[in-house]
């Protein structure tokens, strides 16, 4: 019984397919940060975590920490600028989707955790467009809502690869 070149070179292909794919899955097993927009400020957010469900959980706290931080600053801005009252607005919601955020996670809830980072994302462009309308200067606080604009884009990023 002979086998079939054409069969043998199938499966040859398909295996070596497979190999090379799990390859390249190792490195965002290895550092999770593989998957973010901005890999330095994730790697420095969560520190060292491999495990992509504590790592996800780390930069979810981390941002909501970040947030209250910012939320205060907000507090201390001269009251004229319109885009700062956005901006409390903003980050209240932000941190409400966040903590639902972090318990999707812990109710293996994929859709959810999803969505509640999306929403909180679409908080922080939100305070940085009303910021950036006012015409003012680039501020110290301008720019801290964009740090956190980026976080929550880590944050999404690596919802991507839990494991629920």
């Amino acid at each position: 019984m002979s086998i079939n070149p054409l069969m043998t070179l199938l499966g040859t292909t398909t295996f070596l397919l497979l190999v090379a794919s799990s390859q390249a899955l190792k490195p965002s097993l290895i550092d999770p940060c593989t998957v973010s927009d901005y890999p330095k400020l994730c790697r420095r957010t969560i520190k060292g975590q491999t495990n992509v469900n504590a790592a996800t959980d780390m930069a979810i706290k981390e941002l909501m920490k970040r947030t209250m931080q910012a939320k205060e600053m907000a507090k201390k801005e001269p009251k004229g600028d319109g885009g700062v009252a956005v901006c409390l607005s903003t980050f209240g919601s932000a941190f409400d989707n966040l903590n639902k955020a972090l318990k999707n996670i812990q109710g293996n809830d994929g859709f959810g955790l999803n969505m509640n980072l999306s929403a909180a994302l679409t908080d922080f462009d939100t305070c940085s467009d009303a910021i950036k309308g006012t015409g003012g200067e680039v501020s110290v606080f301008y720019k801290s809502a964009g740090v956190l604009y980026k976080m929550a884009d880590n944050c999404l990023a690596l919802s991507t690869l839990v494991k629920l």
